[in-house]
């Protein structure tokens, strides 16, 4: 798709939506960016064409001018869509967190945490919101805390929130998806971050059957899905332990702060990002001892 710079970012959530594999955003010129993504060959067709170009005229609704955008679909490649997305890839910056593709060099500095992310066909290469969000959370997340946690990845993906979970520190994080070509990014990925030993990766949905506890659990999915999760996540929480979900878009959050409510969760704080939101949630009336985590 090609549209304007100001509807560029509106443009990447319809496609995440649509739940692709990667975003990748090439500069055309001073009015025109290209945004591309890989959807596998059975949804794409007619009505998903419809739909993006239906929802990419209802930008001007919103007070974003998309240009003359423009919606296009071929046939392509798994590995070209890989290298594709190698080739538009650039390093995230957040903190003490670099996020970078495998083959892009980056000069270490001292105290810099760099995580090496190859996506694959998996979500989580650092550059959507929902992502970023979720590791500007884990950042604070660690810095206020004096334990080192045992913590959950749900939907994993290609692992990136395992991976920054033990590079800052966790105790052990128990990571899940059900995809099972997911799992094997993700495994490939904990691997190549020297974080194997310490992550665990496994086939399903929820929490899992092990630990009993967690003092972190992170799940980066969509609005439905992590309100279906929170009465799980109120059980298994530990005493002060913390959740932080994202992939919320914004006409979900009433949704999953809702739910949280009627699971016994007290809302810490939520964080935006365009369409974006990130929740940030405790057990009611024992986060007192983590005041710092506000984000």
């Amino acid at each position: 798709m090609v549209t304007s710079p100001e509807g560029a970012e509106a443009v990447s959530a319809m496609l995440w939506d649509l739940g692709v594999a990667g975003v990748a955003e090439d500069l055309r010129s001073p009015t025109a960016v290209r945004v591309r993504g890989y959807l596998p060959p059975s949804r794409v067709g007619r009505h998903t064409l419809r739909w993006l170009r239906a929802r990419i005229g209802d930008l001007a609704k919103c007070g974003l001018d998309p240009g003359p955008a423009s919606v296009t679909s071929r046939p392509m490649a798994t590995r070209r869509w890989a290298r594709a997305w190698r080739g538009a890839a650039r390093p995230l910056r957040l903190g003490r967190l670099t996020v970078a593709p495998t083959r892009v060099r980056v000069p270490a500095r001292p105290g810099q945490i760099i995580i090496r992310i190859d996506p694959g066909m998996a979500f989580g290469s650092g550059a959507h919101p929902s992502t970023r969000l979720c590791l500007h959370a884990l950042l604070r997340y660690f810095r206020a805390i004096r334990i080192r946690p045992f913590v959950a990845d749900v939907g994993t993906g290609s692992g990136i929130l395992a991976i920054a979970a033990a590079r800052l520190g966790a105790r052990r994080v128990w990571a899940r998806d059900v995809d099972p070509v997911a799992l094997a990014v993700a495994r490939e990925n904990l691997s190549r971050n020297g974080v194997a030993q310490v992550v665990r990766v496994a086939h399903g949905a929820g929490l899992g059957p092990v630990p009993a506890r967690y003092d972190l659990i992170v799940a980066n999915i969509i609005a439905e899905t992590v309100a279906d999760l929170l009465p799980e996540v109120r059980r298994r929480l530990a005493p002060g332990g913390v959740f932080i979900g994202s992939g919320i878009v914004r006409e979900g959050l009433d949704l999953v702060l809702n739910a949280g409510e009627r699971a016994g969760l007290e809302r810490i704080d939520v964080r935006v990002s365009g369409e974006w939101r990130a929740v940030i949630l405790a057990a009611r009336g024992t986060f007192s001892s983590l005041p710092r985590l506000r984000i």
